[in-house]
């Protein structure tokens, strides 16, 4: 995948708007304790903000669509530190899409009930980089494994 379009591209051609996905989606992947979460849209898991919750979910910003879209409630993953150790994709400063393993972020707080970190230390080819949270994304293979 090297295009921002591929990105876009639905794997099975699935639509969320039918509920196809939603079986194969893990319920119930974290509470949200942050403004931020990873929302699930057209085949992935994307950075998002949140700007308000609803009785069905949330109305959340996509950083990648440059939108607001509302989103039901249990297909979020609200808390970024379940991110360590685990496999995400993500965007470089080049515009080019990568995969590699979460090892750590630059927060320094251990509180993490209340905060959340907005930069992580990412292993990809033998590199370790700095992404910022609106440039991680997750795959649903990658959002199974993270929940284990």
């Amino acid at each position: 995948m090297g295009s921002r379009q591929s990105i876009n591209k639905r794997e099975n051609g699935d639509s969320i708007s039918n509920g196809s996905n939603e079986f194969h989606i893990p319920r119930d992947i974290s509470r949200v304790i942050s403004k931020f979460v990873f929302a699930f849209f057209d085949g992935y898991f994307y950075p998002c903000m949140v700007m308000r919750a609803m009785s069905d979910g949330y109305m959340v910003y996509f950083f990648y669509l440059k939108e607001e879209r509302r989103i039901p409630g249990h297909i979020v993953i609200g808390n970024l530190w379940y991110l360590i150790n685990s496999e995400v994709s993500f965007t470089d400063h080049n515009g080019n899409i990568a995969t590699g393993r979460v090892v750590g972020t630059d927060f320094k707080s251990t509180d993490i009930d209340h905060e959340q970190p907005m930069n992580f230390y990412i292993y990809s080819n033998d590199v370790c980089k700095t992404v910022s949270f609106p440039y991680i994304f997750l795959s649903p293979q990658q959002a199974r494994l993270l929940v284990g």
